[in-house]
């Protein structure tokens, strides 16, 4: 449970207890009206500053509507009570107020801290894996965060709660990547904006394993960002780390070479001891 702390004129107020605010953070605005909230996280002993109350939802980007299973439009979902228990949040990119948030959804990066307001309760987590998953190429449907419980309320759900999520602290994406949306059929690959998949011994497949040799994907990634020139600058030896969800492989970096359609195929060896299976739709992201 965290202890909470206005800034007023200067000082920090506690009940009747007045502390400079020189002890907690030296460069903390004066505030002549309480607007800023100094919390301590019990967990780690550590003091957060904040605009945003512990006790308000004023600044959340948007609600959602509690549903079980792959979220819908408006809806969103965890896995785990919330709390200690939660592993994963999947939140709809559009709200319940029909607002798309794709861009918010997408500016979170693993290590962002996201909290959740659900009724009087408050909770906050720290983003550790990303998976997205699409409707169709450049069309996500939802985001599925896995998580680490940081602080706040532990509960389980009852009934179709709503949910208002607070951005935090939003980590910086990691700029030298580029994303992928896992195809179901090679012949699909060159055709398809972002389409990938990876080549084992068996020919295509969308899993990793030590019998990858091959990552083949679309000329252009979700982002438009050209495949052909983002491994062109890597140097053949160079590490690459391909991530999905909470599943990570590492592979040293071979070659890249022009498919018969508009694909590259990129020879990879995995150093990793990783083996999973991606779904159709599925994101997969690949960072040098």
């Amino acid at each position: 449970m965290a202890n909470e702390f206005k800034v007023r004129n200067g000082l920090i107020v506690s009940g009747s207890s007045y502390f400079d605010e020189d002890m907690f953070a030296v460069n903390l605005p004066t505030e002549t009206s309480p607007s800023y909230y100094i919390t301590w996280r019990q967990s780690d002993g550590r003091f957060e500053v904040s605009q945003l109350s512990p006790a308000s939802t004023a600044n959340t980007l948007g609600c959602w509507d509690y549903a079980t299973g792959d979220p819908t439009t408006g809806k969103w979902g965890a896995v785990g009570d919330i709390g200690s228990g939660t592993t994963s949040i999947l939140i709809n990119v559009t709200d319940n107020g029909g607002n798309n948030q794709n861009s918010t959804l997408s500016s979170l990066a693993v290590g962002s801290v996201i909290t959740l307001y659900i009724g009087s309760n408050i909770t906050s987590f720290t983003i550790t894996g990303i998976k997205i998953v699409y409707t169709s190429p450049g069309v996500p449907l939802y985001y599925l965060f896995n998580v680490d419980y940081l602080s706040g309320n532990q509960y389980s759900i009852v009934g179709t709660p709503e949910m208002c999520l607070g951005i935090a602290a939003a980590a910086p994406a990691n700029q030298n990547c580029v994303t992928y949306y896992a195809v179901s059929n090679y012949t699909s690959i060159g055709s398809t904006t972002g389409g990938g998949m990876f080549i084992g011994n068996t020919g295509w497949t969308l899993t990793v394993d030590s019998n990858t040799k091959y990552i083949n994907v679309n000329n252009v990634d979700l982002n438009n960002i050209s495949t052909k020139n983002f491994f062109g600058g890597l140097n053949p030896g160079a590490t690459i780390t391909l991530t999905s969800g909470t599943n990570t492989a590492d592979f040293i970096f071979n070659y890249a070479s022009s498919g018969t359609q508009n694909d590259q195929i990129i020879g990879v060896t995995l150093i990793s001891n990783s083996n999973f299976t991606l779904t159709a739709n599925q994101s997969f992201t690949i960072c040098a």
